[in-house]
């Protein structure tokens, strides 16, 4: 008796880093190429051709397709430990002082304490936007928000 049929083979291409829907973190991956081949015995003899390619994440195992390397992270809210520890870097990296107030009180921090925190990281001078009226650390220069030059 004669035993043949098609079996799926598939080779590593490519490997790297990508963001994981399933696990949702930064995972390692693998890029696999699967091919089908002519099987004689339970033995792929002939190549019949490449049925497809898709990443596998080496956490969690689940396999996508190749575009899943475009995804980029989401973005995870800062709790407000994490607010408070960035509040300087944030204000200087040109976030407006309302946005930042705004952050904190709906972490759960009272209002005058989220005005003491940002008085405490960015000082007490601030530059005002003439078109949006939002206001900024003194190191900032233009507007987030429009790109306008900033007074002060």
């Amino acid at each position: 008796m004669i035993i043949f049929g098609a079996s799926a083979r598939t080779k590593t291409i490519g490997e790297g880093q990508f963001y994981c829907p399933n696990c949702q973190e930064m995972r390692r991956y693998e890029l696999k190429q699967a091919r089908q081949y002519f099987s004689l015995y339970f033995i792929p003899l002939i190549p019949l051709g490449e049925t497809g390619r898709f990443v596998q994440c080496q956490t969690c195992g689940m396999a996508f397709k190749p575009g899943v390397l475009e995804m980029k992270p989401k973005e995870k809210p800062l709790d407000l430990a994490g607010l408070i520890n960035t509040a300087k870097t944030r204000l200087e990296g040109g976030y407006p002082v309302e946005y930042l107030a705004r952050d904190l009180n709906a972490a759960g921090l009272e209002r005058d304490m989220a005005w003491t925190i940002i008085s405490a990281a960015a000082g007490a001078e601030r530059r005002r936007c003439p078109n949006c009226d939002l206001s900024y650390a003194a190191t900032v220069t233009a507007c987030q928000e429009c790109g306008q030059p900033l007074e002060g």
